[in-house]
């Protein structure tokens, strides 16, 4: 592993601080999956993340509500 110094402005920091709080990841997590992205190594799919569910959430039951919603 290559540890890598990188200064950076104060809003792209922030901004990077925001994003790994509400993906629930830090800050490192969050560049390294950018530059992962940028040269075509995406370890984690883009979607990864991005949300959370509540304990014991099941898409399954989610996709036969949406169902029977008439949402699908």
């Amino acid at each position: 592993m290559v540890q890598l110094n990188v200064d950076l402005p104060d809003e792209v920091a922030q901004e990077l601080a925001a994003r790994a709080r509400v993906a629930g990841l830090s800050m490192e997590q969050v560049v390294t999956g950018a530059l992962a992205s940028s040269v075509g190594q995406r370890r984690t799919p883009a979607f990864i993340g991005i949300g959370r569910a509540k304990p014991g959430f099941s898409v399954r039951v989610a996709e036969e509500r949406m169902e029977t919603e008439g949402l699908v």
